[in-house]
């Protein structure tokens, strides 16, 4: 199996993922509308096909054009403030394109698909044993009420179950008359464990995946990955978008001075510093984890879930000393309140993919630093100021 399709593969993970495809042999055709991926991003061995996913009919014409024999998905958005104050925007990106994917897979008959999924999906730990998130959390836990934090619906300030059921009355208007795509009383107790709309996207979309795989045979590998930074050793490809989400690169556009301080989301957490503990991950790593799910799934041609990180935990205030380290600069921050949606901690336990796909993550936050600094250096004209 050769001929792979990857959405979204001209962005920050996707071009990682893309890369690593190519050099292990595989015919590559990139779908990305360029809202955030470029261009120049894309290893010039793969094919791209500008297009969103959207376009039911663009997508459909471009399978029946390639007929790839797999789909990597990378396609969504991915803030999780922003989730909060622009779900319905989430719903169609998120979700509805997402559908749009799978029918396009199955009218041209490609049953196998590896998704981006978060550990967005895990929410906030419930006690201390859920610390590391093990994959089967999702399937155990039935909490009675949402988790969602205070959000925006059509102007209205809510939160809890009432955005909840906003959120969740959206899904079966859209999909009135799809009822293969109808969500069961348990698939909706679990979508009250996100804390973010984000994170309850990344749930349905696993959960409608499940349902294609009953009803049209369609394979799937869902990689719940934690936080992501770094770039590619050689300098080639990195975080390159316009506003760029990620903690680590943020940290470094403020000492490149194109941002004049660092927003650090509350220090007041039950942590060691006070401030958000995460398990950051390399975009290499996930390629290469990508890439394993992928024989993972043509060997078995059976559906699972496994998280992809490192199994190690770092606070805000830790990337960013790593990031001094790197950089020999000095990050400017300011505390403001927590943005909603954000959980205090949030760890992986990575043994299943160890175990199961033969997977490992190799590289540490100050490799992730190194990297990433690395890139923006070879990628901006900006003139670095360092601390006096």
């Amino acid at each position: 199996m050769k001929k792979v399709l990857v959405t979204g593969g001209a962005g920050y993970v996707g071009s990682h993922t893309v890369k690593e495809l190519v050099k292990n042999g595989y015919d590559v055709l990139v779908v990305d509308n360029l809202e955030t991926g470029h261009r120049k991003l894309v290893d010039h061995r793969a094919k791209l096909e500008v297009a969103d996913l959207a376009d039911k009919e663009k997508l459909k014409s471009i399978f029946e054009k390639y007929i790839p024999e797999a789909v990597i998905d990378f396609a969504a958005y991915l803030a999780v403030g922003e989730s909060m104050e622009e779900p319905e925007k989430y719903f169609q990106n998120n979700v509805a394109n997402f559908i749009n994917l799978l029918d396009a897979m199955n009218e041209v008959g490609c049953k196998l698909l590896i998704k981006s999924s978060s550990a967005a999906v895990y929410g906030n730990p419930t006690k201390e044993s859920d610390i590391p998130w093990q994959e089967d959390f999702t399937e155990c836990y039935r909490p009675e009420k949402s988790a969602l934090l205070s959000g925006n619906w059509q102007g209205k300030k809510i939160a809890g179950e009432e955005f909840f059921q906003c959120f969740l009355d959206h899904y079966n208007s859209i999909y009135a008359d799809r009822p293969e795509l109808k969500l069961s009383s348990d698939e909706i107790i679990k979508l009250r464990i996100p804390m973010s709309i984000y994170g309850v996207t990344k749930l349905l979309d696993e959960i409608v995946m499940k349902k294609y795989d009953e009803f049209c045979g369609l394979k799937s590998i869902v990689l719940r990955y934690f936080n992501v930074c770094g770039a590619d050793p050689s300098g080639g490809i990195g975080e390159a978008k316009p506003k760029p989400t990620t903690l680590m690169t943020l940290a470094i556009w403020q000492i490149l001075g194109r941002v004049p301080e660092l927003s650090i989301f509350g220090d007041d957490y039950s942590t060691s510093d006070g401030s958000g503990v995460r398990d950051y991950i390399h975009p290499s790593d996930l390629a290469t984890g990508h890439i394993k799910a992928l024989k993972f799934l043509v060997k078995n041609n059976k559906s699972d879930i496994f998280n992809l990180g490192t199994g190690t935990s770092s606070s805000v205030f830790e990337v960013i000393s790593a990031v001094e380290k790197a950089s020999g600069g000095k990050v400017k921050y300011t505390i403001k309140p927590r943005r909603s949606g954000d959980p205090a901690i949030s760890i992986s336990d990575p043994r299943k993919a160890e175990k199961v796909l033969n997977w490992k993550a190799k590289y540490n936050l100050r490799d992730m630093a190194e990297t990433a600094w690395k890139w923006e250096i070879n990628n901006s004209k900006i003139k670095i100021q360092k601390s006096k």
